[in-house]
């Protein structure tokens, strides 16, 4: 399984060096306030990869006089991001963001690895519309269930539908850009 926050990090540092509080940020710009990584989870995550040998870790001075963490990737962390943007991502509840994850990171791919990611990520959202459309027709056919839970509930799989094929219509663009389509 993909670690997010270590693909994130060390994706992040093959473009340049960054403090905690930048990485931070970045994070939350690509994946919103909802699913922020904490401080808590970033600075031993950074001391960890440290600690690997794949990040060195130094103090910034700032304007304040308060020093930061600038983390710079190695090339042992540069070897590590790559087999891991080279992994199949594992189909659980971070699915998605691991793919979004990926996609953040096409620019530093070679042609092959973009193509494999995106073919993998467009297979993921077409699993994923045609199992979001067997769930509405179970829903529409539950004798368990009273009709006004039911008309709620296919609002809620029609909103999802919708949501995975608008995902996958973006995902074909992309690959078909890649592919000189």
């Amino acid at each position: 399984m993909i670690n997010i926050y270590e693909l994130f990090i060390l994706g992040q540092l093959m473009d340049h060096p960054m403090t905690g509080y930048a990485l931070r940020k970045a994070f939350t710009n690509i994946v919103g306030d909802a699913q922020a990584i904490s401080f808590g989870t970033l600075y031993p995550l950074l001391d960890k990869l440290e600690q690997a040998g794949e990040l060195v870790l130094s103090f910034k001075e700032t304007e304040n006089k308060r020093p930061q963490k600038l983390a710079t990737i190695t090339a042992k962390g540069q070897d590590r991001f790559k087999e891991l943007a080279a992994k199949p991502v594992s189909i659980n509840k971070q699915t998605k963001l691991t793919f979004l994850m990926k996609v953040h990171f096409l620019h530093l791919f070679d042609y092959d690895l973009q193509v494999k990611v995106l073919e993998d990520f467009q297979k993921f959202s077409t699993d994923q519309v045609a199992n979001l459309k067997r769930l509405k027709d179970d829903l529409d056919n539950n004798p368990h269930m009273v009709q006004a839970d039911i008309n709620d509930g296919m609002l809620v799989k029609e909103f999802q539908i919708s949501q995975a094929q608008m995902q996958l219509a973006w995902v074909n663009k992309l690959l078909q850009q890649r592919k000189g389509e």
